[in-house]
């Protein structure tokens, strides 16, 4: 196996092949072993490319996020304003953690417990996630759905405490505490300007709370 690879093809074998194996299996159900099995490679060829599991799962979130990318399909819906993108983006990223299995929720747990899977997931909402929120947010206050000072800071506040802050993965505290902290988030959208936290997506939050914090 040649260190030098550069137009990256295996690399992008093995992320193809596991975020596969992840879709067939489970996440919890699939280790290193199995995927350079699959792809045909030595550990040591998987290292170079990835120094963990953790980073693999990192990598393959992007990668899904990239060819699933929801802020497009958001641009796709017709007659939506600015705001209702935005609530159709985290609505749709937020209905399929209603099926996930017992066995993959305990996983997600221990991976949100690694550091470096928690930065991983930090850095992709901030410099990832974040950029499309904003455009979103310009775009409101352009068509008069919102009306935010700082997008930039805005959209980096909504997308990080949505993702780690509001996340059972991250933070594990009583139901009644989690419902507080979906209230607390809808007042802070209508305070920043951008009132997100519509009453489908408030009942979202909560029927995913009592699922995951109960």
């Amino acid at each position: 196996m040649p260190r030098h690879d550069p137009d990256q093809k295996t690399k992008q074998y093995i992320l193809e092949t596991a975020m596969r194996l992840f879709s067939e299996k489970g996440l919890e159900n699939v280790n290193v072993e199995d995927v350079v099995k699959e792809v045909g490679v030595t550990r040591g060829a998987f290292y170079h490319y990835f120094k963990s599991r953790e980073e693999l799962i990192s990598s393959v979130m992007y990668k899904s996020f990239n060819d699933n990318n929801p802020f497009t399909l958001a641009h796709k819906q017709e007659g939506l304003n600015a705001l209702e993108k935005l609530r159709f983006v985290f609505k749709l990223d937020l209905c399929p953690r209603l099926d996930m299995s017992d066995s993959l929720r305990t996983e997600m747990q221990k991976l949100a417990g690694n550091p470096v899977v928690f930065k991983n997931e930090t850095l992709f909402q901030a410099n990832v996630v974040a950029p499309y929120v904003e455009k979103l947010l310009l775009e409101g206050n352009e068509d008069g759905s919102i009306s935010v000072k700082y997008p930039k800071q805005v959209s980096q506040i909504i997308s990080l405490l949505i993702a780690l802050w509001l996340s059972s993965f991250s933070f594990q505290v009583p139901y009644k505490e989690f419902a507080d902290k979906v209230s607390f988030l809808e007042q802070l959208g209508e305070v920043l300007g951008v009132p997100f936290m519509d009453k489908e997506m408030k009942e979202l939050f909560l029927e995913i709370g009592k699922r995951e914090f109960e």
